[in-house]
């Protein structure tokens, strides 16, 4: 009797085993943001990855001028400096505090420049069919068919400035983007001769000369051979399918006198014949 006790009870397990095995398993197929909004609102959780498109964002509402890119009519061309002083280690104790950056006490002062003064006469490069005023002394070159050269005779400078003008045929009227070209041509034979070193040129510009668009450009060097710090200035122009060309370079330090009178008097005084 007991063993047909136990025999039916064993039966009883087996049979529901077999029925657990046979219910089909379910697994959780939502993400915990889904289950969240399930259970707060008690309504089964969206689809996250449904068909909705999202258009592009468009910024531009009309009130951005694309000029406001474009420089105004200024002449200088700015060169970023060659270096940058870094600021000083603050020591952990003043951690949070704002570095105050100091010049060392024993920073020598720089020894001011000679004051420069020039007188102007009018100059005639007959092979260029040009005129202009130029300073009263300089010695002329004029050797070359296409060029014509002023330079300092004043041997007191490190740095003999030279002004240099050229005029070369061409077979068409140039564009803004062929007189880039040039000016960046030109920037490029500069670095390349091998008397410059640390050539630095700024980008290129517009400013009016010889009546029409030109393209200008700065630059900034040192001389290999004396490690004389020089700067300059070119910019070209074409007038009746002529290419002209000016070449301004000078000591660095009297960048702004240049620049302001022997440059600015040659843009200002200059005629073709």
């Amino acid at each position: 009797m007991r063993r047909k006790q136990v025999l039916c009870l064993m039966l009883a397990l087996c049979a529901l085993v077999m029925t657990g095995c046979q219910q089909r398993e379910v697994f959780d197929t939502l993400t915990p943001a889904q289950r969240n909004a399930e259970t707060v609102t008690g309504e089964p959780a969206q689809d996250l990855f449904g068909s909705t498109v999202v258009g592009p964002q468009d910024y531009d509402d009309g009130s951005y001028d694309p000029r406001s890119e474009e420089g105004g009519d200024w002449e200088e061309v700015v060169i970023q400096a060659d270096t940058v002083t870094a600021a000083p280690v603050i020591q952990s104790e003043y951690a949070g505090a704002t570095p105050v950056i100091i010049d060392p006490i024993d920073k020598p002062t720089p020894t001011p420049l000679p004051t420069l003064s020039f007188s102007y006469v009018t100059y005639d490069a007959a092979s260029l069919h040009m005129t202009f005023e130029g300073p009263s002394g300089w010695t002329v070159n004029d050797t070359v068919s296409d060029t014509y050269t002023l330079t300092n005779p004043d041997g007191s400078m490190d740095y003999a400035a030279t002004l240099t003008v050229r005029a070369v045929p061409v077979n068409k009227q140039y564009t803004k983007s062929e007189l880039t070209r040039e000016v960046r041509g030109m920037l490029d034979t500069l670095s390349g001769d091998g008397t410059l070193r640390s050539f630095s040129p700024s980008n290129t510009a517009e400013r009016t000369f010889l009546g029409t668009t030109g393209v200008y450009a700065n630059y900034k060097a040192a001389v290999s051979e004396t490690g004389a710090e020089i700067a300059g200035r070119i910019i070209v122009a074409c007038v009746d399918r002529t290419l002209y060309s000016l070449h301004v370079s000078y000591p660095r330090g009297y960048t702004e006198f240049y620049i302001s009178n022997v440059y600015d008097k040659f843009r200002h005084s200059v005629k073709l014949n």
